[in-house]
């Protein structure tokens, strides 16, 4: 099995949000790690992913009857809303696009009613790293555009895939930690005046010993939900230097490297038998046993049970 990067596997759906099994739900933590968006509004979010102060994407859905919605501003994180229903929309008067952004000083929102979005935040602090990486530049809040309009068809396809995988399974730190890379890397080169410059070349290969020591710590941790920083900083780099690097000496992403081990255990432990799919999933660094399930049959075309069984056979 091979899996070639985070999007492997998923697939492109119309369904709504929150209605496919396997989406984690809660109601909304406010900490000091979450856009000022989520509780300085008129409305909260339906649903809310990576509200947990330490993790690097956070998402959040939304259903509004409001007509008239102020925006309040937060300069510490770059945001983006992906319109998931036909109403239309207008920002400050101007009319707004699938795809557009949050600007960090805030704006009023008008809506046809009912509206529908679903919004991908990145900490600033997190682009900023990706934008000496990439730019060997510093990045300030005047070098990002924010348009009511992001004409940009790839961007947009991103953004439908993370809505659409996040509507199958509850995703992991890991998988949420490589989305915020991805998106900060097109959004800086799509909507940033360092965008125009030249981009940073190949990052290379790790060294032998810093893979030997990865992939040792990766096999030791899978039960747990691991963290692409803790990975890089075994390397003693950046995040997303170590991706890259990682991805050209593997051939994979971080993520799908810990996807392909957790699959290739689960096996081995279903050929075993005698162990229940909860505890096969858990051993494996897989949420619940749906979340297995789910994975297994997009990665081998069989869930997890009828594999055991014909393993046994």
């Amino acid at each position: 099995m091979k899996i070639d990067d985070a999007w492997k596997g998923f697939g492109h759906s119309g369904a709504r949000d929150g209605e496919r099994a396997g989406l984690t739900s809660r109601r909304t933590v406010i900490t000091s790690g979450v856009p000022r968006y989520w509780s300085d509004h008129l409305i909260a979010p339906v649903r809310t992913i990576g509200s947990e102060a330490a993790t690097s994407l956070k998402m959040s859905y939304w259903f509004s009857t409001i007509e008239d919605s102020p925006q309040v501003g937060d300069p510490n994180f770059v945001s983006a809303s992906l319109r998931t229903s036909p109403a239309t929309a207008w920002r400050d008067a101007a009319p707004s696009g699938l795809v557009s952004m949050l600007p960090f000083e805030g704006a009023q929102w008008r809506f046809e009613q009912p509206v529908s979005f679903m919004q991908f935040h990145i900490p600033f602090d997190l682009m900023g790293m990706v934008c000496i990486s990439l730019f060997e530049k510093e990045l300030t809040h005047d070098h990002i555009w924010m348009p009511a309009d992001v004409v940009d068809v790839q961007l947009h396809h991103s953004l439908e895939r993370i809505r659409y995988t996040v509507s199958l399974i509850e995703p992991t730190n890991l998988l949420l930690d490589s989305w915020a890379l991805i998106l900060a890397e097109k959004f800086l080169l799509r909507l940033s005046s360092h965008g125009e410059r030249n981009r940073h070349g190949p990052f290379g290969k790790l060294a032998a010993r810093n893979i030997a020591r990865i992939i040792d710590y990766i096999e030791s941790e899978i039960e747990h939900d691991l963290r692409l920083s803790s990975l890089s900083a075994i390397a003693g780099m950046s995040t997303y230097h170590f991706a890259h690097r990682f991805q050209e000496t593997i051939g994979m992403s971080p993520h799908s490297y810990v996807l392909v081990r957790r699959i290739e255990r689960a096996r081995a432990l279903l050929r075993q038998g005698g162990v229940s799919l909860v505890d096969v999933a858990l051993a494996c660094g897989f949420s619940s046993q749906s979340h297995l399930t789910t994975v297994f049959r997009r990665c081998l075309g069989v869930a997890p049970g009828e594999y055991r069984r014909r393993a046994v056979i």
